[in-house]
Formats: structure tokens, sequence, C-alpha cells
């Protein structure tokens, strides 16, 4: 499975421009097996057939898999508040962060102000208020 993980420089980008921080850890967000994936990752052995309940610590795809589970949780907030257009009108655009495979960050604002790498969450905020409202959406 290739899945395209965001670039740690371009997550830290901006850090400095925000006053609160929200940080979202997920700690138990590996053990998660989808029930259908069960049955492909189960082996036998003398003593029975076993499947994994909980995903198996040592494959190499796990940061990738997790990732996109995160990215996939999140896809509903992918709309960023309402943008006015030339003509007045209230305008919501879908923005998406890969374009050609690499983060854009100067044309597209990150998702909700958050940035997830994956298992922990970051959220930005310039006012309590501002960061207490876009926590509440994303939860």
């Amino acid at each position: 499975m290739v899945y395209p993980m965001p670039l740690i420089n371009d997550l830290l980008q901006d850090l400095d421009k925000a006053i609160w921080y929200c940080l979202l850890n997920m700690a138990s967000g590996f053990w998660v097996v989808a029930e259908k994936a069960q049955m492909t990752s189960a082996f036998i052995k003398p003593s029975g057939l076993y499947e994994w309940l909980r995903m198996p610590f040592g494959l190499k795809n796990a940061p990738q898999i997790y990732q996109c589970m995160v990215d996939n949780a999140s896809y509903g907030y992918l709309t960023i508040g309402e943008q006015r257009s030339t003509s007045g009108r209230e305008v919501s655009q879908p923005v998406d962060v890969f374009t050609n495979d690499e983060p854009d960050p100067h044309r597209k604002p990150s998702v909700l102000g958050r940035r997830s790498y994956i298992d922990d969450i970051l959220i930005l905020a310039s006012s309590w208020t501002s960061l207490d409202q876009k926590v509440n959406r994303l939860l």
C-alpha cells in the first residue's frame, strides 16, 4: 500500500503565527483492525487459527494505513468556513491538502487549521474562542 505521508517541514510551517494550540493524541489508534481485515491477518499454528484483533507491531505499512484512516475520518471536515466571492455571495469550497502528490501550503490552507501526522493532531488558533470552535467542530 502506498499512501502519501505529510512532510514534517510542511506541518511545522506557520506554527509561530498561532497563539493557542490543542494537541489530540489517539493513544490506542493502532489497535483498531477492521473486521474484514482480521481474516487477512490470520495465521495457523498447531494449536489453532489465530486472527489479529489489534494491529500487530512491526508491520511496515502500519503508519500509512493509520494516516489513511485519520484522513478518511476527517474527510467530512474538508470545507473551511464561509468564504465570500467577488459578487458577495457566500461560497464554501472544498480544500484538498495534496495536489499532484505534494502539499501546497501557500495556495490552500490546512484543513480546519489542523495538522495531523499519524496519531497526533495539532489544532492552531489565534484566540481561545476560535480554538474552542475548531475543536468542537472536529470532535
